[in-house]
């Protein structure tokens, strides 16, 4: 389990990210780059906002969406987009990564990092990421071919990035309580 939900962590994830970026601009591919970059940039970014603006506050006395699942996010984008490059059918293709959401959803839900409707919101916020790339690059895949450098690629990052987890949760919110909780917290109000 813990194999699975480390999957989705930022140390494995963000040196994957990068190569995937770097196999495509070293091939030229620079339609493919792009919508890699953006895909990336959007879901990851959402999710941060989200993270920011709903951890101000602190966890809730009834905790139900708190800190929406970056590594379900992450784990759905990324491993989603690489699937959609073998160029399976897009009803594959979304099964396909709706299988790894809910993989990493469980994970994450059965370790009690999340609750289930966390994992939802990182996971939908991944499928949606991966239809949006495919969209945009259908037509561009078929003219790569990185199945090779992509599989060299994770076998590098499995090697070399085991054992390294960065505190990425932690920064997330420390930032938010200390920037975002002035607008977003409010007490009793003491006047009458």
């Amino acid at each position: 389990m813990q194999f699975i939900t480390n999957a989705g962590d930022q140390a494995v994830i963000i040196p994957i990210e990068a190569g995937v970026f770097l196999v495509f601009l070293l091939c030229r591919c620079w339609r493919m780059a792009m919508a890699w970059a953006v895909m990336i940039g959007a879901g990851s970014g959402l999710v941060l906002l989200l993270k920011l603006y709903l951890e101000a506050c602190g966890p809730g006395r009834h905790r139900v969406l708190y800190s929406p699942s970056g590594h379900t996010m992450a784990a759905t984008m990324v491993y989603g987009g690489l699937l959609s490059l073998t160029r399976v059918r897009r009803s594959v293709l979304m099964g396909g990564a709706l299988a790894i959401a809910v993989c990493e959803g469980w994970t994450r839900v059965a370790l009690g990092y999340h609750t289930v409707t966390e994992t939802i919101v990182g996971g939908t916020v991944g499928l949606v990421m991966v239809l949006g790339f495919r969209i945009w690059t259908e037509d561009f895949q078929k003219k790569f071919s990185p199945v090779v450098s992509v599989l060299a690629l994770l076998l590098l990052v499995a090697i070399f990035v085991r054992g390294w987890h960065p505190d990425v949760e932690g920064h997330i919110q420390t930032i938010s309580r200390l920037y975002f909780s002035k607008w977003e917290c409010k007490g009793p109000s003491l006047s009458k």
